[in-house]
């Protein structure tokens, strides 16, 4: 999903329109007004009753006075918080405001969660997500996963043994190493399908990466191949990536995690909740199906000889050991296949939209994938006395990526640009902490506010431009760059930042140099007329 160019409805200020805010919350407004009108009124009587005079009005200072350590953010009303200041669209950017009017560490308060925002240069990032990772690697509680996915769903798992356990699994099927040398011919065999399909069924242009990706992962998790864009397991992802993510727009569902008076509302008919119960089971019920049966396609092929390397069939072969169940097994292959899907092909369409758009980057970058394969042509021809197999039919490899500084500057300026989660999934604070004066509460949603770095001229120049120029100089791959311990020469944070940093960067990258570089040595592509 390529994000649109964000636009600020509303700033976070003080003034309120009541009447246009939704009915659940300007109810719940009035319902705050009046007990805390109440509360005032029970305190005035007990002072008149207990401290004529007002001797105790010190007290009331000092308590202020000792809140003056907390993140700075807008003023909230009882119970609702700032829950009403909020539009549902564009989030990530009034996310970015708040860190421009208070900077890098903000806090919102929506029903009863505290939200702190982390923007800025990316520096705060590495001092609290990166270094003190121990105590904000937990996840608040999200109750969709709850019902779909039974709490399986690594993404928004609680940093548990059985989170950690199953992470490492990932880690070592996908890890860097293995991804550069086993996996990457299954890479460069699915961009030359991706190629072909570009070729004889361009009226599907936006379907084929999805596809292409899909197909990786299935391979690499069960030893499944997709071999068109309408195979069973391409349409399933996309039906569950666009239902999952729907449910958990804001305004999708009654906010049950910040007020939980709702979660407890019996009585109430679903329908009068938005349907969100039945909504969340039938997505529920979905993933259970496709996970579940490719987990066992993988099973039956594995037993038989065939494909016993995948991610499925390692990790229930060694269930004894790994102590997990058959769900929670079919969970861990389908993170990856969600992240390594859905998302990865978002990223590829939004690179080609992006040269579509720009015809003279287009040419820079297809002159270079040209060089580069005149290059390998030639000492091709050298090694083998004139032949020339490869010279039309060969595409780009991964090893070439060194040699194509600008395409490489392509893909990460696109992720810094339009990264597919600009305010990343929220991490949880296991116990309070301070930060240089500032008190950060125990249970804060911490925000890692990808949209406010990326989108910060003192870190990025012109960052509203797509400028792919700026990371020429950066020659470390994604991985690496964020592995490494400088904030300030990390080349963007959309693969998120701490313990939940993204475990498939790698194989993302490899991906969508792939993609880029096979579409743009093989095609050249025009910017549509304004008027269409």
């Amino acid at each position: 999903m390529i994000p649109s160019n964000p636009n600020p409805t509303i700033p976070l200020g003080d003034k309120v329109d009541l009447w246009a805010i939704d009915p659940l919350v300007r109810w719940l407004i009035g319902t705050a007004l009046a007990a805390h009108h109440t509360v005032l009124e029970l305190a005035r009587q007990s002072l008149q009753r207990h401290a004529p005079g007002n001797k105790l009005a010190p007290i009331f200072v000092l308590a202020r006075a000792n809140l003056s350590g907390n993140v700075p953010g807008p003023r909230s009303l009882p119970i609702v918080g700032n829950a009403h200041q909020l539009k549902h669209v564009d989030v990530y950017a009034q996310l970015r405001d708040l860190n421009e009017k208070y900077g890098p560490l903000a806090s919102l308060k929506i029903g009863s969660s505290n939200m702190i925002v982390v923007g800025g240069d990316g520096s705060l990032v590495r001092q609290l997500l990166d270094k003190r990772g121990a105590i904000y690697s937990n996840r608040p509680l999200e109750l969709v996963s709850q019902i779909a996915g039974r709490g399986d769903h690594l993404l928004f798992q609680q940093d548990t043994d059985k989170w950690r356990n199953a992470r490492k699994l990932i880690v070592q099927h996908y890890a860097p190493r293995a991804v550069k040398t086993e996996h990457i011919r299954l890479q460069e065999a699915e961009s030359t399908q991706l190629v072909h399909d570009f070729l004889h069924k361009p009226k599907d242009f936006m379907r084929h990466p999805m596809r292409y990706t899909t197909s990786v992962i299935t391979c690499l998790n069960y030893g499944v191949r997709c071999a068109t864009h309408q195979d069973r397991a391409v349409c399933s992802v996309e039906q569950i990536m666009e239902q999952f993510t729907t449910l958990n727009q804001p305004g999708a569902k009654p906010p049950v995690e910040n007020f939980p008076l709702l979660w407890h509302v019996q009585y109430l008919p679903d329908s009068m909740m938005m349907n969100w119960k039945s909504r969340t089971k039938k997505i529920g019920e979905l993933m259970d199906k496709v996970y579940g049966d490719l987990a066992e396609i993988a099973w039956e092929r594995g037993i038989n000889g065939l494909n016993t390397n995948t991610l499925a069939y390692k990790i229930r072969i060694n269930e004894d050991n790994n102590g997990l169940t058959r769900h929670q097994q079919a969970y861990v292959c389908g993170i990856v296949l969600e992240g390594g899907s859905d998302i990865v092909a978002g990223v590829i369409c939004s690179c080609i939209l992006a040269l579509i758009q720009d015809t003279g980057r287009q040419k820079r970058a297809r002159d270079e994938i040209d060089r580069e394969g005149q290059t390998y042509c030639n000492l091709y021809r050298e090694l083998t006395n004139g032949a020339g197999l490869y010279d039309e039919d060969t595409l780009p490899k991964y090893e070439d990526e060194q040699e194509m500084p600008f395409v490489r500057a392509v893909i990460k300026e696109v992720l810094r640009w339009r990264p597919p989660l600009p305010a990343a999934v929220p991490h949880r604070l296991e116990q309070d902490d301070y930060y240089e004066g500032y008190y950060i509460p125990k249970d804060s949603s911490i925000i890692c506010n990808i949209w406010a770095i990326h989108s910060n001229p003192d870190r990025y120049e012109d960052p509203h431009l797509f400028k792919p120029e700026r990371f020429l100089d950066h020659t470390m791959s994604m991985a690496d760059s964020i592995a490494q311990g400088d904030p300030f020469k990390r080349d963007h944070f959309a693969f998120g930042a701490g313990r939940r940093t993204c475990l498939g960067v790698q194989l993302a990258e490899q991906d969508i140099f792939l993609a880029l570089s096979s579409f743009f040595g093989h095609l050249s592509s025009l910017p549509l007329p304004a008027h269409m």
